[in-house]
């Protein structure tokens, strides 16, 4: 949803803002969602809960000097309208479960679960309950990616031949835990943690991917490098793609679509416009497309401010969330699959004298 149609829905919403306990101070909350919801007046922060009371307490002093500190999810029932959870994906399920069922709408970080059948449970409790349940995949608020959804739906570049994802950079997140290399805590590395944005976007652009074909170079931890490979079904033409993600290195952040008569580049970077390469009277020419709102003013965006402020108006409007639970399962599922068929990607350099585990 873009700013113009989020302030159009805002006013349909109520006029209280919503109430809003946070579940799990680590650094995504402070760093991401606290600066954000402190733009937005449609939503109140009312209680910060964690385990680890001092993560609270500092978000509370930073961001939220009147929000109730607690260490238990259940102390949210009866004061708040809503929830986000940001907890580690091991508990993303239980506790949203428990929110759910307690009458409490809940915006969910991603990974949405651990397992497609964690998140079908999840989805059915949000259907049991008359709760939403949105999902923080906030890559499809960006103006880059709605412009490219309408590229290859009104065929601008033509017919679709070809298909590439890169999400890479050298892993430098603060880490007070070991909580991203922890199987108590996730489930995989950069293609489960960060490789979802990635999935779940190309599903959402492109559709089903088939023929999938997956390989990392984990040796049984988790991974810092991967390849997935699979075949798209774009107007009714198979269309190979190719999506690479690492934690080591920077990668093509954004994604590249060739066509029969153009190509496209977006960028996860420069997220306001797309770049289309074409040859024009026989010329090379690279044009930058934006969105634009009334009067030709260029709609920008702030992903994460949008993602919330959609959701302050699901709960108030009670019209579902742009990003539903049920529509990321999907690439839960493709993960799941990918992990199935998984092999060892080539390290030469870690396999001298023929040695490989």
């Amino acid at each position: 949803m873009n700013s113009a149609l989020r302030t159009e829905a805002v006013k349909e919403a109520s006029i209280r803002p919503v109430r809003l306990g946070i579940v799990g101070c680590g650094v995504v909350t402070g760093s991401y969602h606290l600066p954000a919801l402190a733009k937005i007046s449609e939503i109140e922060v009312v209680i910060l809960c964690d385990p680890n009371l001092k993560n609270a307490t500092d978000l509370k002093t930073r961001f939220a000097p009147l929000a109730e500190i607690t260490a238990n999810a259940k102390d949210l029932v009866g004061k708040v309208d809503a929830a986000l959870v940001a907890a580690p994906p091991r508990f993303h399920a239980p506790i949203s479960i428990q929110l759910l069922e307690a009458g409490i709408d809940v915006f969910c970080e991603k990974p949405l679960a651990l397992t497609v059948d964690e998140a079908k449970k999840m989805v059915e409790a949000a259907k049991q309950n008359d709760r939403h349940l949105a999902v923080g995949l906030c890559k499809r608020f960006e103006p880059n990616n709605q412009i490219l959804l309408k590229l290859v739906q009104d065929r601008c570049l033509g017919e679709v031949r070809e298909i590439t994802a890169e999400f890479g950079n050298a892993l430098n997140w603060p880490m007070p835990t070991a909580s991203y290399y922890s199987r108590e805590t996730t489930r995989g590395g950069v293609f489960f943690d960060s490789g979802v944005h990635v999935v779940d976007l190309v599903l959402w652009l492109f559709g089903e991917l088939s023929n999938i074909e997956y390989e990392d170079d984990s040796y049984g931890g988790f991974e810092s490098n991967a390849v997935l490979l699979g075949t798209l079904r774009v107007h009714g033409q198979d269309v190979p793609c190719r999506m690479v993600f690492s934690w080591t290195h920077a990668l093509n952040n954004g994604i590249r679509v060739v066509g029969t008569t153009a190509w496209a580049r977006t960028t996860f970077r420069e997220s306001d416009f797309v770049t289309v390469y074409q040859s024009v009277a026989g010329q090379p020419m690279e044009m930058r497309i934006y969105q634009s709102g009334p009067a030709g003013v260029l709609i920008g965006s702030d992903c994460y401010c949008e993602q919330l402020a959609d959701f302050a108006v699901a709960v108030s409007s009670r019209r579902p969330p742009f990003v539903t639970a049920s529509s990321t399962i999907k690439a839960l599922s493709v993960i799941e699959e990918a992990y199935a068929v998984r092999r060892r990607m080539a390290q030469p350099w870690v396999e001298a004298n023929g040695f490989r585990r």
